[in-house]
């Protein structure tokens, strides 16, 4: 299991969007769909979250609501290995999306694109001739503007196992693009620059972040929300505003659909948690099955 996976936030178009992302990508397969146990945000029975597996990259599908919008501040850059590859995939994304740098030839690829897909998902594809991957990618805009390598840096040493790949900067000293890994996952960084653009991140994309147990929850709560804040359910934003969500096996394995009336009791507890509380959990799943 990778550390890290990018949770989508959709406004009841999760079954859609699944099939529309598998189509597009080669390698594209759905791993598992869970369910609303209650009827605290959507109707019970309702797709709760579907996962994919896309270029070997787990992704997360969330049926939350109208609550928040994607914008190109979160990106996925998909390195392609053959021409035919990026061609049929930027045929499928672009399809009723919207263009952000035109399909062609740069200095940096003889093929390269970004595009907004018709959901909102934001996507620079690339003709890397390597096999097929993707890196989230963070663009760092308005009052964020000129601390994409302060982030970087920061999340390496809070999340852990990360080396810098390669900064490349603009004159004034900014970042155009740096590459960074984590726990052997790619990501990548970019400032914003003059432009002035007029989105930033939001919590329609965040990342969940698999812990082996209560005590790296904890450090991670502690690190991230520090000069953050915190969420409801295990979510967590930092003080650059990205948001990330701290998972465990164990809460996966409490929240099971297979025991409806278990998970239904664990789910009313995790409501009343911001930092994940594992032991309560433990208490509500096992108390359900007397």
């Amino acid at each position: 299991m990778s550390k890290f996976s990018p949770c989508l936030w959709f406004n009841g178009q999760v079954e859609e969007a699944a099939a529309f992302y598998v189509d597009a990508f080669e390698q594209g397969t759905i791993n598992k769909t869970d369910y609303y146990v209650d009827s605290e945000h959507q109707p019970k029975g309702s797709i709760l979250t579907i996962s994919l597996s896309l270029a070997g990259q787990e992704f997360i599908l969330l049926n939350g609501g109208p609550e928040f919008e994607f914008t190109p501040a979160i990106s996925f850059y998909v390195e392609c290995e053959t021409e035919e590859q990026i061609d049929r995939l930027w045929e499928k994304l672009s399809q009723d999306g919207s263009v952000l740098m035109e399909y062609g030839a740069y200095p940096f690829s003889p093929k390269f694109g970004w595009v907004a897909d018709k959901y909102g998902v934001s996507w620079q594809l690339v003709f890397a001739e390597r096999p097929q991957s993707i890196a989230p990618t963070f663009l760092f805009t308005k009052e964020q503007s000129g601390k994409a390598e302060e982030a970087m840096n920061n999340w390496i040493s809070i999340f852990g196992e990360g080396k810098v790949e390669y900064v490349q900067k603009n004159p004034d000293g900014t970042v155009s693009q740096a590459l960074f890994t984590m726990h052997g996952q790619p990501f990548r960084v970019m400032d914003g620059g003059e432009v002035d653009h007029a989105f930033s991140f939001t919590m329609a994309t965040s990342f969940y972040v698999y812990c082996k147990d209560q005590a790296e929850i904890d450090r991670l709560w502690q690190a991230v929300t520090t000069k953050g804040k915190e969420w409801p359910c295990g979510w967590m934003e930092d003080e650059y505003g990205v948001c990330w969500q701290t998972v465990t096996e164990e809460l996966e394995a409490l929240l099971d659909n297979s025991d409806p009336d278990r998970a239904y009791r664990v789910m009313q507890e995790l409501y009343k948690m911001k930092r994940i509380d594992l032991a309560v959990l433990r208490e509500a799943y096992e108390k359900a099955s007397l």
